[in-house]
């Protein structure tokens, strides 16, 4: 017997894996369901610009360490 530990997405009591090609054609398994913690949840509800200033915050980047860092990732996506 082998085990498979695969994540899943669950939407309104309906559960998806994320890689279904590594299921079996037929088996048995058990689900363990982990909530969302209330720091993810917010997490999942930010807008792309609350979630550059919370990574600015994180890196404790001032505003023109942030801009020179914005200025380099423009760069290099030319």
């Amino acid at each position: 017997m082998s085990y498979l530990t695969m994540e899943i997405e669950i939407d309104h009591g309906h559960s998806a894996p994320w890689e279904p090609s590594r299921l079996p054609e037929k088996g048995k398994g058990r689900r363990t369901v982990l909530a969302a913690s209330e720091e993810e949840a917010q997490l999942e509800k930010r807008t792309p610009l609350a979630a550059f200033h919370a990574l600015q915050k994180s890196l404790k980047l001032d505003a023109t360490k942030a801009q020179a860092w914005r200025d380099t990732i423009r760069a290099a996506l030319r």
